[in-house]
């Protein structure tokens, strides 16, 4: 599968019928990490990266009232997701949706208030350059806020991948799926946001919940679905190995239920900056 094909498969799962409303709820408080340090106003012009099926992207829209939000992404499956969903809530005018490459953003210099890219950031191939055009396409002022995974070493990854990696012989993370906690050391964000240009920067390492409203094994389920960087690693589970994988990780995940919620602590780290 190519990269563009695992964020199409991606962006599918998670805008469809079965999981769209569970998946929202899944990702409020990481969302509303990235919001709160991004300190949108509801006038602002905000470019959303890495928007995929539109969660953040939508959220940000329906607090706004004269502003506008751009949700930018490489997938056209995911903004065509995206795109119904925002007629659906009324959104359509507060939101335009753009498939293009980070890299090359085609914006007009000085065209957004913000930035926002949640769980975006440390797949770009040059994050100096999408810095740089990030940069480029904020006003003088702007801020741009990223919100990047801490290390694999908390719950819900031990409870799941790790899991997987215990049991399975010969079992290794995909490279892909590794790229995930390539900033999860703290500080090496930051530095990248510096170097680039950007000023006045902070950097907040948090432990927010994740709320899963239904069962330790629905969450399970969606999680072997939704993450398609991952698959090769779910996929190689043998046969013989696929119960005794399953009773565990549901047994690590019921840790987290109290009565149809999980609540599971993620580790996340958000950096912020702006342009002089």
């Amino acid at each position: 599968m190519t990269e563009r094909a695992s964020w199409d498969a991606a962006a599918r799962t998670r805008a469809s019928d079965r999981w769209a409303d569970a998946a929202v709820r899944w990702n409020k408080a990481m969302t509303d990490a990235l919001l709160s340090s991004a300190a949108i106003t509801s006038d602002c012009a905000v470019l959303d990266l890495a928007a995929g099926s539109g969660d953040p992207a939508l959220t940000i829209a329906a607090r706004l009232s004269t502003g506008k939000v751009i949700a930018l992404d490489c997938s056209h499956t995911g903004l065509s997701l995206a795109s119904t969903h925002a007629h659906r809530l009324g959104l359509e005018t507060k939101i335009d949706f753009i498939q293009a490459d980070a890299h090359a953003m085609p914006l007009a210099q000085n065209s957004v208030d913000r930035v926002t890219c949640r769980c975006g950031v440390m797949f770009f191939n040059d994050t100096g350059l999408v810095m740089s055009e990030v940069l480029r396409v904020l006003r003088s002022s702007g801020r741009a806020t990223f919100l990047v995974w801490g290390p694999f070493e908390q719950p819900f990854f031990e409870a799941t991948v790790a899991t997987v990696l215990r049991f399975v012989p010969g079992a290794q993370m995909p490279p892909q799926a590794q790229a995930m906690f390539r900033f999860a050391s703290p500080g090496s964000l930051e530095r990248v946001v510096r170097a680039a240009g950007f000023c006045n920067i902070q950097e907040k390492s948090l432990t927010v919940p994740r709320i899963w409203s239904g069962t330790s094994e629905e969450l399970w389920a969606y999680q072997q679905e939704i993450s398609t960087l991952c698959h090769p690693l779910f996929e190689s589970i043998p046969a013989d190995l696929r119960t005794k994988v399953d009773t565990k990780v549901i047994s690590l995940l019921s840790r987290f239920q109290s009565g149809n919620v999980l609540s599971v602590p993620a580790n996340i780290i958000v950096v912020a900056g702006q342009r002089s």
